[in-house]
Protein backbone atom coordinates (compact mmCIF):
# COMPACT_ATOMS: atom_id res chain seq x y z
CA UNK A 1 0.00 0.00 0.00
CA UNK A 2 0.94 3.99 -0.76
CA UNK A 3 1.31 5.54 2.16
CA UNK A 4 2.79 8.39 0.68
CA UNK A 5 -0.52 10.59 1.52
CA UNK A 6 -1.65 9.12 4.28
CA UNK A 7 -2.24 10.91 7.63
CA UNK A 8 0.56 9.82 10.01
CA UNK A 9 -0.92 9.53 13.90
CA UNK A 10 1.45 9.29 16.69
CA UNK A 11 -0.11 6.90 19.92
CA UNK A 12 1.94 7.85 22.75
CA UNK A 13 1.23 5.84 25.94
CA UNK A 14 3.21 6.13 29.46
CA UNK A 15 3.28 2.48 29.81
CA UNK A 16 2.72 -0.74 27.98
CA UNK A 17 1.17 -3.51 30.28
CA UNK A 18 -2.20 -5.22 29.89
CA UNK A 19 -4.69 -2.73 31.17
CA UNK A 20 -7.93 -1.18 29.32
CA UNK A 21 -5.50 2.23 28.26
CA UNK A 22 -3.46 -0.36 26.48
CA UNK A 23 -6.81 -2.11 24.95
CA UNK A 24 -8.17 0.85 23.84
CA UNK A 25 -5.27 2.26 22.23
CA UNK A 26 -4.74 -1.11 20.07
CA UNK A 27 -8.56 -1.72 19.34
CA UNK A 28 -8.23 1.96 17.53
CA UNK A 29 -4.42 1.44 15.91
CA UNK A 30 -5.77 -1.94 14.73
CA UNK A 31 -8.68 -0.43 12.72
CA UNK A 32 -6.44 2.77 11.40
CA UNK A 33 -3.82 0.82 10.15
CA UNK A 34 -5.59 0.86 6.76
CA UNK A 35 -6.30 4.25 6.65
CA UNK A 36 -3.68 6.05 8.02
CA UNK A 37 0.07 5.61 8.93
CA UNK A 38 0.24 4.84 12.54
CA UNK A 39 3.89 5.03 15.00
CA UNK A 40 3.52 3.92 18.35
CA UNK A 41 5.88 5.31 21.26
CA UNK A 42 5.32 3.78 24.63
CA UNK A 43 8.05 2.23 27.36
CA UNK A 44 9.44 -1.25 27.16
CA UNK A 45 6.23 -3.59 29.22
CA UNK A 46 4.40 -6.66 29.08
CA UNK A 47 2.34 -5.95 26.34
CA UNK A 48 4.88 -5.17 23.82
CA UNK A 49 4.41 -8.54 22.07
CA UNK A 50 0.79 -7.90 21.05
CA UNK A 51 1.62 -4.83 19.89
CA UNK A 52 4.37 -6.15 17.80
CA UNK A 53 1.85 -8.03 16.06
CA UNK A 54 0.85 -4.55 14.18
CA UNK A 55 2.45 -3.40 11.10
CA UNK A 56 3.25 0.13 12.28
CA UNK A 57 6.29 1.78 13.65
CA UNK A 58 7.19 1.63 17.34
CA UNK A 59 10.06 3.25 19.35
CA UNK A 60 10.48 2.97 23.29
CA UNK A 61 11.10 5.75 25.85
CA UNK A 62 12.35 4.92 29.45
CA UNK A 63 9.05 5.11 31.75
CA UNK A 64 8.96 9.16 33.68
CA UNK A 65 8.50 7.34 37.01
CA UNK A 66 11.74 5.22 36.51
CA UNK A 67 14.19 7.79 35.13
CA UNK A 68 12.58 11.25 34.22
CA UNK A 69 15.73 12.35 32.34
CA UNK A 70 16.36 9.56 30.65
CA UNK A 71 12.46 9.35 28.86
CA UNK A 72 12.10 12.81 28.84
CA UNK A 73 15.39 12.47 26.43
CA UNK A 74 14.32 9.37 24.89
CA UNK A 75 11.02 10.81 23.89
CA UNK A 76 12.15 14.00 22.85
CA UNK A 77 14.60 11.59 20.31
CA UNK A 78 12.12 9.83 19.08
CA UNK A 79 9.06 12.21 18.08
CA UNK A 80 11.86 13.60 16.58
CA UNK A 81 13.16 10.43 14.18
CA UNK A 82 9.37 9.67 13.67
CA UNK A 83 8.63 12.95 12.40
CA UNK A 84 11.37 13.75 10.12
CA UNK A 85 10.62 10.45 8.13
CA UNK A 86 7.60 11.48 8.31
CA UNK A 87 5.63 14.78 9.15
CA UNK A 88 3.51 13.87 11.74
CA UNK A 89 -0.46 15.17 11.32
CA UNK A 90 -1.80 14.18 14.58
CA UNK A 91 -0.79 12.94 18.17
CA UNK A 92 -2.82 11.28 20.41
CA UNK A 93 -1.84 10.63 23.59
CA UNK A 94 -3.25 8.21 26.47
CA UNK A 95 -3.65 8.93 30.13
CA UNK A 96 -0.73 10.82 31.25
CA UNK A 97 -1.04 14.48 31.12
CA UNK A 98 2.43 15.37 31.42
CA UNK A 99 3.07 13.90 28.09
CA UNK A 100 1.70 16.52 26.34
CA UNK A 101 4.29 19.15 27.88
CA UNK A 102 7.18 17.97 25.64
CA UNK A 103 5.24 17.05 22.21
CA UNK A 104 4.16 20.94 22.42
CA UNK A 105 8.19 21.89 23.10
CA UNK A 106 8.89 19.76 19.77
CA UNK A 107 6.18 20.05 17.83
CA UNK A 108 4.71 23.25 18.22
CA UNK A 109 1.32 23.88 17.62
CA UNK A 110 1.04 19.98 16.28
CA UNK A 111 -2.65 18.35 16.84
CA UNK A 112 -3.10 16.80 19.83
CA UNK A 113 -5.73 14.28 21.15
CA UNK A 114 -5.78 13.65 24.72
CA UNK A 115 -8.02 10.40 26.27
CA UNK A 116 -8.68 10.45 30.41
CA UNK A 117 -9.14 7.00 31.34
CA UNK A 118 -9.84 8.20 34.43
CA UNK A 119 -7.32 8.55 37.81
CA UNK A 120 -7.37 6.15 41.34
CA UNK A 121 -5.97 6.39 44.18
CA UNK A 122 -5.06 8.98 47.10
CA UNK A 123 -3.61 11.66 44.06
CA UNK A 124 -6.76 11.06 41.61
CA UNK A 125 -7.91 14.85 42.43
CA UNK A 126 -4.59 16.34 41.89
CA UNK A 127 -4.23 14.12 38.52
CA UNK A 128 -8.19 15.32 37.16
CA UNK A 129 -6.99 19.12 38.17
CA UNK A 130 -3.42 18.86 36.18
CA UNK A 131 -5.53 17.24 33.28
CA UNK A 132 -8.01 19.79 33.11
CA UNK A 133 -5.08 22.58 33.16
CA UNK A 134 -2.77 20.97 30.77
CA UNK A 135 -5.72 20.15 28.59
CA UNK A 136 -6.92 23.59 28.58
CA UNK A 137 -3.42 25.33 27.54
CA UNK A 138 -2.24 22.29 25.34
CA UNK A 139 -4.93 20.01 23.98
CA UNK A 140 -6.73 20.78 20.77
CA UNK A 141 -9.40 17.48 22.16
CA UNK A 142 -10.03 15.81 24.70
CA UNK A 143 -11.99 12.30 25.41
CA UNK A 144 -13.53 11.04 27.89
CA UNK A 145 -14.03 7.27 28.72
CA UNK A 146 -18.01 7.78 30.02
CA UNK A 147 -20.39 10.35 31.32
CA UNK A 148 -19.36 10.28 34.73
CA UNK A 149 -15.80 11.02 33.84
CA UNK A 150 -16.79 13.42 31.58
CA UNK A 151 -18.81 15.54 34.41
CA UNK A 152 -15.86 15.27 36.45
CA UNK A 153 -13.11 17.26 34.03
CA UNK A 154 -16.38 19.30 33.47
CA UNK A 155 -17.13 20.48 36.81
CA UNK A 156 -13.16 20.96 37.44
CA UNK A 157 -12.83 23.79 34.55
CA UNK A 158 -12.00 21.78 31.53
CA UNK A 159 -13.26 23.95 28.26
CA UNK A 160 -16.23 21.94 27.79
CA UNK A 161 -15.51 23.02 23.30
CA UNK A 162 -12.62 20.45 24.04
CA UNK A 163 -14.30 18.04 25.53
CA UNK A 164 -15.80 14.65 23.94
CA UNK A 165 -17.55 11.83 25.31
CA UNK A 166 -16.53 8.67 23.59
CA UNK A 167 -17.34 5.26 25.12
CA UNK A 168 -14.24 2.44 24.85
CA UNK A 169 -15.47 -0.35 22.70
CA UNK A 170 -14.19 -3.94 21.89
CA UNK A 171 -14.56 -6.02 18.95
CA UNK A 172 -17.32 -8.61 19.30
CA UNK A 173 -15.55 -11.82 20.13
CA UNK A 174 -14.65 -14.76 17.96
CA UNK A 175 -14.81 -17.49 19.84
CA UNK A 176 -12.65 -20.92 20.10
CA UNK A 177 -14.94 -23.73 21.74
CA UNK A 178 -11.69 -25.81 21.72
CA UNK A 179 -9.97 -23.28 23.71
CA UNK A 180 -12.90 -22.78 26.22
CA UNK A 181 -12.52 -26.71 26.34
CA UNK A 182 -9.08 -26.36 27.98
CA UNK A 183 -10.91 -23.97 30.63
CA UNK A 184 -12.84 -26.15 31.51
CA UNK A 185 -10.54 -28.91 32.08
CA UNK A 186 -8.14 -26.90 33.52
CA UNK A 187 -10.36 -25.51 36.10
CA UNK A 188 -12.52 -28.42 36.49
CA UNK A 189 -15.82 -26.46 35.14
CA UNK A 190 -18.91 -28.09 34.58
CA UNK A 191 -21.39 -25.56 32.56
CA UNK A 192 -24.03 -28.16 32.22
CA UNK A 193 -24.59 -28.28 35.65
CA UNK A 194 -23.07 -25.46 37.54
CA UNK A 195 -23.78 -21.82 37.80
CA UNK A 196 -20.41 -20.40 37.44
CA UNK A 197 -19.80 -16.82 38.50
CA UNK A 198 -16.90 -14.64 37.08
CA UNK A 199 -15.18 -11.83 37.35
CA UNK A 200 -11.94 -10.57 35.77
CA UNK A 201 -9.46 -7.84 37.11
CA UNK A 202 -6.22 -7.05 38.55
CA UNK A 203 -6.01 -8.73 42.26
CA UNK A 204 -5.69 -5.34 43.82
CA UNK A 205 -7.20 -3.24 46.30
CA UNK A 206 -9.47 -1.02 43.99
CA UNK A 207 -11.51 -3.40 42.48
CA UNK A 208 -13.53 -4.71 45.38
CA UNK A 209 -12.47 -8.46 45.22
CA UNK A 210 -12.61 -8.97 48.98
CA UNK A 211 -16.59 -8.23 48.91
CA UNK A 212 -17.33 -10.51 46.38
CA UNK A 213 -15.26 -13.14 48.15
CA UNK A 214 -17.72 -12.62 51.14
CA UNK A 215 -20.95 -11.98 48.92
CA UNK A 216 -20.21 -15.34 47.11
CA UNK A 217 -19.55 -17.17 50.87
CA UNK A 218 -23.03 -15.67 51.78
CA UNK A 219 -24.38 -17.08 48.90
CA UNK A 220 -23.84 -20.41 49.45
CA UNK A 221 -24.70 -20.35 53.08
CA UNK A 222 -27.81 -19.22 51.88
CA UNK A 223 -28.69 -21.78 49.16
CA UNK A 224 -27.17 -24.65 51.32
CA UNK A 225 -29.97 -23.56 53.75
CA UNK A 226 -32.06 -24.10 51.61
CA UNK A 227 -31.18 -27.62 50.84
CA UNK A 228 -31.88 -27.19 47.14
CA UNK A 229 -29.01 -28.27 46.02
CA UNK A 230 -27.83 -25.67 43.92
CA UNK A 231 -25.15 -24.87 46.41
CA UNK A 232 -23.51 -28.37 44.87
CA UNK A 233 -23.44 -26.55 41.87
CA UNK A 234 -22.21 -23.20 41.99
CA UNK A 235 -18.69 -21.63 41.18
CA UNK A 236 -16.40 -18.52 41.15
CA UNK A 237 -14.20 -18.18 38.72
CA UNK A 238 -11.88 -15.09 39.75
CA UNK A 239 -9.40 -14.04 36.56
CA UNK A 240 -6.42 -11.45 36.90
CA UNK A 241 -2.93 -11.54 38.93
CA UNK A 242 -2.18 -8.58 41.08
CA UNK A 243 -0.27 -8.00 44.36
CA UNK A 244 -3.47 -9.48 46.36
CA UNK A 245 -3.34 -12.76 45.18
CA UNK A 246 -2.44 -14.72 48.12
CA UNK A 247 -4.26 -12.70 50.79
CA UNK A 248 -7.52 -13.34 48.22
CA UNK A 249 -6.94 -17.21 48.65
CA UNK A 250 -5.95 -17.16 52.19
CA UNK A 251 -9.52 -15.34 52.49
CA UNK A 252 -11.51 -17.84 50.89
CA UNK A 253 -9.92 -20.10 53.07
CA UNK A 254 -11.55 -18.38 56.07
CA UNK A 255 -14.60 -18.13 54.55
CA UNK A 256 -14.72 -22.43 53.47
CA UNK A 257 -15.44 -21.45 49.97
CA UNK A 258 -11.83 -21.96 48.57
CA UNK A 259 -13.11 -25.29 46.73
CA UNK A 260 -16.02 -23.28 44.71
CA UNK A 261 -13.16 -20.78 44.20
CA UNK A 262 -10.81 -20.73 40.67
CA UNK A 263 -7.96 -17.79 40.72
CA UNK A 264 -7.27 -18.48 36.68
CA UNK A 265 -4.30 -16.07 37.30
CA UNK A 266 -4.02 -13.76 33.54
CA UNK A 267 -6.47 -15.38 30.73
CA UNK A 268 -4.92 -13.54 27.54
CA UNK A 269 -8.09 -14.78 25.53
CA UNK A 270 -10.41 -13.85 28.33
CA UNK A 271 -13.52 -14.21 26.54
CA UNK A 272 -13.17 -18.00 25.57
CA UNK A 273 -12.76 -18.23 29.83
CA UNK A 274 -16.13 -15.58 30.27
CA UNK A 275 -18.20 -17.63 27.90
CA UNK A 276 -18.33 -19.75 30.25
CA UNK A 277 -19.84 -17.80 32.95
CA UNK A 278 -23.77 -17.82 33.61
CA UNK A 279 -23.03 -13.98 36.06
CA UNK A 280 -20.31 -11.78 35.14
CA UNK A 281 -19.88 -9.75 38.63
CA UNK A 282 -17.94 -6.28 38.45
CA UNK A 283 -17.17 -5.51 42.71
CA UNK A 284 -15.19 -2.05 41.73
CA UNK A 285 -14.04 0.76 44.17
CA UNK A 286 -13.41 3.05 41.69
CA UNK A 287 -13.99 2.37 37.61
CA UNK A 288 -13.67 4.57 34.79
CA UNK A 289 -14.47 2.28 31.90
CA UNK A 290 -14.27 -1.21 32.18
CA UNK A 291 -13.45 -3.22 29.25
CA UNK A 292 -13.67 -6.57 31.07
CA UNK A 293 -17.39 -5.72 31.74
CA UNK A 294 -18.27 -4.27 28.09
CA UNK A 295 -16.68 -8.17 27.22
CA UNK A 296 -19.21 -9.67 29.31
CA UNK A 297 -21.76 -7.33 27.85
CA UNK A 298 -20.79 -8.58 24.14
CA UNK A 299 -20.59 -11.98 25.17
CA UNK A 300 -24.65 -11.71 26.15
CA UNK A 301 -24.38 -12.05 29.97
CA UNK A 302 -26.45 -10.30 33.03
CA UNK A 303 -23.96 -8.23 34.95
CA UNK A 304 -23.86 -7.14 38.89
CA UNK A 305 -21.50 -3.74 38.87
CA UNK A 306 -21.24 -1.44 41.70
CA UNK A 307 -21.93 2.25 41.51
CA UNK A 308 -19.27 3.79 40.41
CA UNK A 309 -17.96 5.48 37.86
CA UNK A 310 -18.71 4.73 34.33
CA UNK A 311 -20.29 0.87 35.67
CA UNK A 312 -24.15 2.54 35.68
CA UNK A 313 -23.54 3.83 32.08
CA UNK A 314 -22.81 -0.01 31.57
CA UNK A 315 -25.07 -1.57 33.21
CA UNK A 316 -28.73 -0.16 34.20
CA UNK A 317 -30.56 -1.49 37.30
CA UNK A 318 -32.62 -3.97 36.49
CA UNK A 319 -32.06 -4.18 32.82
CA UNK A 320 -29.01 -6.12 31.85
CA UNK A 321 -27.94 -6.46 35.41
CA UNK A 322 -27.91 -5.18 39.31
CA UNK A 323 -26.62 -2.45 40.77
CA UNK A 324 -25.35 -2.54 43.90
CA UNK A 325 -23.06 -0.28 46.34
CA UNK A 326 -19.43 -0.63 46.92
CA UNK A 327 -18.45 -2.44 49.74
CA UNK A 328 -21.49 -4.20 49.92
CA UNK A 329 -21.22 -7.95 49.89
CA UNK A 330 -24.97 -8.66 51.21
CA UNK A 331 -25.92 -6.86 48.35
CA UNK A 332 -23.73 -8.61 45.99
CA UNK A 333 -25.29 -11.83 47.40
CA UNK A 334 -28.99 -10.76 46.97
CA UNK A 335 -28.19 -9.71 43.37
CA UNK A 336 -26.85 -13.49 42.87
CA UNK A 337 -29.30 -15.32 44.40
CA UNK A 338 -32.02 -13.77 42.81
CA UNK A 339 -30.10 -14.11 39.19
CA UNK A 340 -28.60 -18.23 40.45
CA UNK A 341 -32.60 -19.17 41.55
CA UNK A 342 -34.21 -17.37 38.40
CA UNK A 343 -32.87 -18.17 35.07
CA UNK A 344 -35.66 -16.41 32.98
CA UNK A 345 -34.22 -13.25 34.21
CA UNK A 346 -30.62 -14.07 33.72
CA UNK A 347 -31.86 -14.78 29.86
CA UNK A 348 -33.51 -11.73 29.89
CA UNK A 349 -30.68 -9.72 31.06
CA UNK A 350 -28.40 -11.24 28.72
CA UNK A 351 -30.12 -9.96 25.91
CA UNK A 352 -30.16 -6.57 27.03
CA UNK A 353 -26.82 -6.57 27.97
CA UNK A 354 -25.90 -7.59 24.65
CA UNK A 355 -28.24 -4.84 22.33
CA UNK A 356 -26.51 -2.15 24.97
CA UNK A 357 -23.09 -3.43 23.36
CA UNK A 358 -24.05 -3.19 20.00
CA UNK A 359 -25.51 0.29 20.50
CA UNK A 360 -22.71 1.92 22.48
CA UNK A 361 -19.78 0.13 22.94
CA UNK A 362 -19.08 -2.23 20.18
CA UNK A 363 -15.75 -0.81 18.80
CA UNK A 364 -17.01 0.19 15.89
CA UNK A 365 -18.83 3.05 17.00
CA UNK A 366 -15.55 3.90 19.23
CA UNK A 367 -13.46 4.12 16.26
CA UNK A 368 -16.05 6.28 14.27
CA UNK A 369 -16.16 8.73 16.50
CA UNK A 370 -12.92 9.08 17.56
CA UNK A 371 -12.06 9.02 13.58
CA UNK A 372 -14.50 12.06 13.48
CA UNK A 373 -12.74 13.65 16.02
CA UNK A 374 -9.27 13.33 14.80
CA UNK A 375 -10.57 14.60 11.08
CA UNK A 376 -12.08 17.88 13.09
CA UNK A 377 -9.19 18.24 15.06
CA UNK A 378 -6.64 18.02 12.27
CA UNK A 379 -9.14 20.82 10.27
CA UNK A 380 -9.10 23.21 12.96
Amino acid sequence: MNKTNLKHILFILPYLSLGGTEKQAFSLIEKLIDKHEISLLAPEGEGKLTFMTLPIKQKEFTRWDYNFFKGFWELFRAVKQLNNQKKIDLIHIHGAHELMIPIRLILGKIPMVFTVHGYHGYNANISYRLSCLLSNILANNVISVCEAEFNILKELGLNEKKLNLIYNGVNKPVLNSEISLTYIDKFSLNPEKEIIIGTAARLNEVKGLTYLLQGFAIVNKHLLSNNDGLNNNLKLVIAGTGKLETALKKQAKELKIAHRVVFAGYINDLPNLMSLFDVFVLPSLQEAASLACIEAMSLAKPIIGTSVGGIPEQVYDNVNGFIVEPRNPQQIADSLIKLIENPSLREKFAKNSYLRYREYFDSEVMVQKTVELYEKTINL
